[in-house]
C-alpha cells in the first residue's frame, strides 16, 4: 500500500459499498484529531476519479468537523478485489469493536455481495460474530440489513436476536410505526415493546395501527413519539396491561401486600415482575454482625407470624395467559 497524503474533497463519501459502522465519531476520537490530527491513516481504494474508504468512517467524519484539508491515507493496490478490501476492513475492525446487530447484519449481507457464500459466512464468521452458526440467522440478519432506514435505531437500542425476529414478522408499514415510537424506549425497554406488541397483535387477531389507535392508547402513543417525560413507561404499562391483565392484576396485589409489611431497616424484598420465576429476593445492609443478626432475627419473626405468606400466595398463584 502507498502511504500519501489525501484531500478530503477527493474522498468519495456517497460510495458506502465498504461501509458497515454506524457509530459517530465520539468526544475522544473528536478531541485527538483536533489536538493532533489524524494519526491512523485511513484506507482508501482509487477509482480514477476518486478515492473510496474502506476504513476510516468515523476519523473522515471528525477530520471534516475540525477543517482538515488533507489527511494520510493508504491506497490499497489496484488489482485487490472488492471481497478483500471488505475482508481488510472488517478485521481491522474486529479486535478493537463489539459490533452491534445492526452492523453484523450489515457485515453479512456485505460479504454475501463481494461474493462470500452463506456456508463460508457459517464456518467463518457467525461464531466470531457471537451468533448462532445457522442458515437461518445469515437469511434474518441479510432481511434486517435490507432495512436500512432502521438500522441507525436498531445499532443505538443495542438490539438481541430474539427482538429482531420478532421485528421481522411485522408488516412493512408496521415496522415503520416501531421504529417511530422506538426511539422513546431504552433497549430492554424496546424489546419489552415490540414482545407485547407482538403478543397483542397474535391474541387480537388486528393489525399493528388498531392496536396503536385505541382510545386508551392513542394520547400515550402520540406522548412517547414526542418524547414527552414518562411517556414511555405508561405506554409500556398500558400495553402490558392489555396483553397480560392477570400478571398485571397479580402485580398490585403484591405491591399492595409489600406496603403491608413493615421491613427491618435498610432491608427490601424484590421479585421477578414478569412472574415467570415465583421466589422472592430479600436483600439488607448491616455494618456489623450485631446489625446483620437483629435483621435476620426480625425477618425471621415475620416469617413465623406468617406476614410473608400473601406473598408467597401471590408469587405462585396459576397463570394461564
Amino acid at each position: 500500500m502507498e502511504l500519501r497524503q489525501i484531500s478530503l474533497r477527493e474522498i468519495n463519501l456517497e460510495d458506502t459499498r465498504f461501509k458497515f459502522t454506524l457509530d459517530k465519531s465520539d468526544e475522544k476520537l473528536s478531541f485527538s484529531i483536533q489536538r493532533a490530527g489524524l494519526v491512523e491513516p485511513v484506507i482508501v481504494k482509487s477509482d480514477g476519479q476518486a478515492f473510496i474508504l474502506v476504513t476510516g468512517w468515523r476519523r473522515v467524519e471528525a477530520s471534516r468537523k475540525f477543517g482538515l484539508k488533507e489527511i494520510m491515507g493508504l491506497v490499497t493496490p489496484s488489482e485487490l478485489t472488492d471481497l478483500t478490501l471488505f475482508s481488510l476492513a472488517f478485521f481491522e475492525s474486529y479486535p478493537k469493536k463489539n459490533f452491534s446487530l445492526a452492523e453484523k447484519a450489515l457485515i453479512i449481507k456485505k460479504f454475501i455481495e463481494f461474493g462470500l457464500s452463506r456456508e463460508e459466512i457459517i464456518k467463518e464468521f457467525l461464531a466470531r460474530l457471537e451468533l448462532p452458526p445457522e442458515r437461518q440467522t445469515v437469511d434474518l440478519l441479510s432481511q434486517l440489513a435490507c432495512l436500512d432506514w432502521a438500522l441507525p435505531s436498531i445499532h443505538r437500542g443495542g438490539w438481541k436476536l430474539s427482538t429482531a425476529r420478532l421485528f421481522l414478522t411485522f408488516l412493512p408499514e408496521e415496522r415503520e410505526a416501531i421504529i417511530g415510537l422506538s426511539e422513546a424506549f431504552n433497549h430492554n425497554q424496546q424489546a419489552e415493546l415490540i414482545e407485547l406488541l407482538f403478543t397483542l397483535k397474535k391474541r387480537r387477531k388486528v393489525g399493528l395501527d388498531t392496536i396503536l389507535t385505541e382510545e386508551e392508547l392513542k394520547p400515550l402513543v402520540r406522548a412517547a413519539r414526542e418524547r414527552k417525560p414518562r411517556a414511555g413507561l405508561e405506554l409500556l404499562a398500558a400495553l402490558r396491561e392489555r396483553a397480560f391483565p392477570l400478571v398485571t392484576e397479580i402485580n398490585r396485589e403484591i405491591q399492595a401486600a409489600l406496603r403491608q409489611i413493615n421491613l427491618p431497616v435498610n432491608s427490601r424484598l424484590d421479585y421477578d415482575h414478569s412472574l415467570e420465576k415465583s421466589s422472592l429476593s430479600i436483600s439488607f445492609e448491616a455494618r456489623t454482625r450485631e446489625e446483620m443478626e437483629l435483621v435476620v432475627e426480625q425477618l425471621k419473626q415475620k416469617l413465623k407470624e406468617g406476614e410473608l405468606d400473601v406473598l408467597f400466595g401471590l408469587l405462585n398463584k396459576e397463570i394461564d395467559e
